[in-house]
């Protein structure tokens, strides 16, 4: 479908004024532009294997030879890094820089994706709210995955468009490598990707359309084949990259970590009723490493626990302060995660009821942050009410307007929701039980698309 010029150069032009806006508003409170850059501890671990790969040729965090591998990070971001420090230096300046052109992008890719589903205005509409969306344009600041996660995650919703509408081999391979590369820059995005060969397969019951094209019923066994072929050679590299390395067949060394410290973690505070102190307590911020962390040290003392044929000077190295933010033990890490992945299952299944419960209640936390601020302030965070009630009144707004569309399913087809749907369920139920505006970003563009869906198909609008 053609796109008309004029809607796609407004916004564009709008874009660019609102991210020169927000570089300039950073430069003017804060003296720099990249002051935002490191707020994360991820990103200085993005940057150093990007000027690694840059300058040395070696995927690693080393500060210095020897580069040792590094089997905590995913390549997805740090790769697209390093040609521009390779081209531009490695002055994080040019990074943020490149980042705001990205982010440009982004909104343009949202209205071509909208597009297909409904007319011009509503395509507009959802363009520009996504546009002002604070959390994007904050994090745009910050040289983490965010951006880039959610323009790979656009152009895989394009593609999947074009799949269910004409049903080609050829754009599944295209879905197939996009998927893939989404889980190499966020690894949780695997839910997504076995999400989009569900969808695939489920093509041989949904009925044909007037203006599709392919082939129907027993073609979408060969189309989640192609799809998969894609993913797999995509993911290869890498996998087989650190079974060279380290002997493990696997995407990091990071699940284990995730699931005891951050996810089981959670819900362990959950059920104590602790619910107030997660963000001191489960904080790797250097400012508060000395607050008690009352829960990490007790799954320290299950992980020592089962690795007991461990040196005893060994198992003492194995605390959240050397694991919580990347093995720093010199031991192995993919067993140490292992480890910690029977210590979160043990805990979350301990009770599965109770964690079903805290998870279901964390999907609206995410979904309406940052209400939950406001209705009950959690320990180490400022406490502003009415502002935070403000903040989160859109995003409340925009959970009901999905729900209000959905309960209303005139006009709603699998071509058109399925993607939405079934990548924000899946992106939902990888962030909870942690509730961070940052991995909400990219459900942004989802749900607006599918609260925007007209209820008559627009003519020439999308898959059916």
């Amino acid at each position: 479908m053609r796109q008309p010029a004029r809607p796609l150069l407004l916004l564009l032009i709008a874009a660019a004024l609102v991210h020169a806006g927000v570089l300039a508003a950073a430069y003017w409170r804060t003296g720099s532009f990249t002051a935002f850059a490191f707020q994360s501890l991820d990103a200085g671990e993005y940057y150093r294997i990007a000027r690694n790969v840059a300058e040395h040729g070696a995927y690693s965090q080393s500060t210095a030879a020897p580069f040792l591998p590094d089997t905590w990070r995913t390549p997805g971001y740090p790769l697209s890094l390093a040609p521009l420090i390779v081209l531009f230096g490695d002055a994080p300046v040019v990074l943020v820089f490149a980042q705001q052109l990205l982010a440009v992008a982004d909104v343009l890719l949202v209205y071509l994706v909208a597009r297909r589903h409904m007319s011009v205005l509503r395509a507009v509409i959802a363009a520009v709210c996504f546009l002002l969306e604070p959390y994007r344009l904050f994090y745009s600041l910050w040289l983490l995955s965010t951006t880039l996660q959610l323009t790979v995650l656009l152009l895989a919703w394009l593609a999947w468009d074009a799949a269910v509408r004409e049903r080609l081999m050829g754009w599944c391979v295209l879905l197939g490598l996009a998927a893939a590369w989404l889980v190499l820059i966020w690894p949780g995005a695997v839910l997504i990707l076995l999400a989009l060969a569900i969808g695939l397969g489920a093509l041989r019951w949904v009925r044909r359309r007037p203006g599709e094209t392919g082939r129907a019923g027993r073609g979408a066994r060969h189309l989640v084949l192609a799809f998969l072929a894609a993913s797999a050679f995509g993911l290869a590299p890498w996998l087989w990259r650190n079974y060279d390395v380290a002997g493990h067949l696997a995407l990091s060394d990071q699940s284990g970590v995730v699931l005891a410290y951050f996810k089981a973690a959670e819900v362990m505070l959950w059920r104590q009723g602790r619910t107030a102190d997660r963000y001191l307590e489960l904080s790797t911020d250097p400012a508060r490493v000395e607050h008690p962390h009352a829960v990490w040290e007790m799954i320290d003392r299950d992980l020592q626990r089962r690795l007991p044929d461990l040196p005893e000077a060994n198992r003492a190295r194995l605390t959240w302060r050397n694991l919580a933010q990347g093995n720093r033990t010199g031991l192995d890490s993919f067993r140490i995660s292992q480890a910690l992945r029977g210590v979160g299952s043990t805990i979350l299944l301990e009770a599965p009821a109770s964690a079903l419960v805290c998870y279901a209640q964390r999907f609206v936390e995410n979904l309406t942050f940052p209400i939950n601020l406001a209705v009950a302030p959690p320990a180490g965070v400022p406490e502003r009410r009415a502002r935070y009630a403000l903040q989160g009144i859109p995003y409340v707004l925009l959970g009901a307007a999905v729900l209000w569309r959905l309960g209303r399913p005139r006009g709603l087809r699998f071509g058109n929701v399925y993607f939405a749907l079934a990548a924000a369920l899946a992106l939902m139920a990888t962030i909870a039980p942690q509730v961070d505006p940052r991995f909400r970003v990219p459900l942004i563009p989802l749900l607006l698309v599918v609260a925007l869906l007209p209820r008559k198909p627009t003519v020439g609008s999308g898959p059916a």
